[in-house]
């Protein structure tokens, strides 16, 4: 019996202390505090949903993408976006900004709207002093100009005899 209240006894007080948050570099919920500069882009960016004036443009803040919450703390980063016609962002079309919170794993999606059909775009990201990588997306055609496409899809569901 003492070994089994032993371990229970030293199971208890090591929780107790990990909810308390006084282990050594966490926040009260056990979140990293970081106060380094390590990059936050490591993700990089990406695009989807095009439509004949307006595209996503999305990012995610993660120092540490292993880390638990990305190695982000538990605070909103205000995060800046751009969107140009040039890839040097000289002619930017749009911008604003987003807030990256931690509820959402500081992930950022902007829908931007009043685009030209059917162009490429370059846009970017920055927060806390740091540039995103450049990503580049484009615009669906216009109704009119809808080119014709056939798609194909097949699939499995029996992934257990294999491909």
């Amino acid at each position: 019996m003492p070994a089994r209240r032993s371990f229970l006894t030293a199971t208890g007080a090591a929780a107790a202390l990990a909810l308390t948050g006084d282990l050594p570099g966490l926040g009260p919920v056990g979140i990293p505090h970081r106060t380094d500069n390590r990059p936050l882009f490591t993700l990089g960016v990406a695009s989807g949903d095009p439509l004949p004036d307006a595209v996503v443009i999305w990012t995610r803040l993660a120092p540490g993408p292993l880390e638990p919450f990305g190695g982000m703390d538990d605070r909103p980063v205000n995060v800046d976006w751009e969107v140009a016609e040039d890839e040097t962002f000289r002619r930017v079309v749009r911008r604003g900004t987003a807030h990256a919170r931690p509820e959402y794993a500081h992930t950022v999606h902007v829908d931007v709207r009043g685009l030209r059909p059917w162009r490429h775009y370059f846009y970017r990201f920055r927060a806390k002093g740091q540039l995103s990588p450049v990503g580049r997306t484009r615009t669906a055609p216009a109704p009119q100009d809808q080119p014709a496409v056939t798609l194909a899809v097949a699939s499995c569901q029996a992934i257990y005899d294999g491909y």
